[in-house]
């Protein structure tokens, strides 16, 4: 089997466009700070981490952490620039088979594009190498398409957790668990 750290894929978007898919690596900092930055409040919002302070992405970096994450990133081929990240922390202890998406960011001229879902299967195919048996994700209720787009891609609402997030203005917001198993009913051969 094929380590993790050699995954790289190139898929071409429903406009024609080439992207290179692989994981976070150490000369993706700028390039990961600049797509955080750039990004409007309504698309970072919900994150689950601060993605626009420059610490956040520095501990994703260390690949001595304790929580190692697993980072997906989207590059440009046309440009080299970064235009999709996912981040997912794997959990500790009893939970060290699920795997958290923190998320999902597409650069806005890339959205609509079928970016997001590729980095999901993406996820789905190297998720069980880091010997995770679960994929998990908090989606606030009101973003129905993109609830749409991981259904399609396995995940089931669990449970709806009522004013669950919250933005920067104090709005309360109903959130989604949405879970996908890795092992089981979806690894059947056909």
């Amino acid at each position: 089997m094929e380590p993790l750290e050699a995954f790289r894929k190139i898929v071409t978007l429903s406009n024609g466009k080439e992207v290179f898919i692989r994981l976070l690596n150490g000369q993706d900092r700028s390039g990961l700070s600049k797509l955080f930055q750039q990004a409007p409040q309504e698309d970072v919002q919900f994150c689950k981490q601060d993605v626009k302070n420059p610490a956040v992405i520095d501990a994703w970096m260390n690949r001595g952490n304790s929580h190692t994450p697993l980072t997906l990133v989207a590059l440009d081929i046309s440009t080299s620039r970064v235009v999709a990240c996912l981040h997912l922390r794997k959990g500790q202890q009893a939970a060290k088979t699920v795997g958290d998406i923190q998320h999902i960011l597409v650069a806005r001229p890339f959205q609509g594009l079928g970016l997001g879902s590729l980095i999901v299967e993406k996820l789905i195919e190297l998720a069980p190498k880091e010997n995770l048996h679960w994929l998990k994700i908090e989606l606030v209720t009101e973003r129905k398409k993109i609830i749409k787009a991981f259904q399609s891609k396995g995940f089931e609402v669990k449970t709806i957790l009522d004013d669950y997030f919250v933005d920067s203005k104090g709005t309360l917001y109903d959130v989604a668990l949405m879970m996908r198993p890795l092992i089981g009913k979806y690894d059947e051969d056909f």
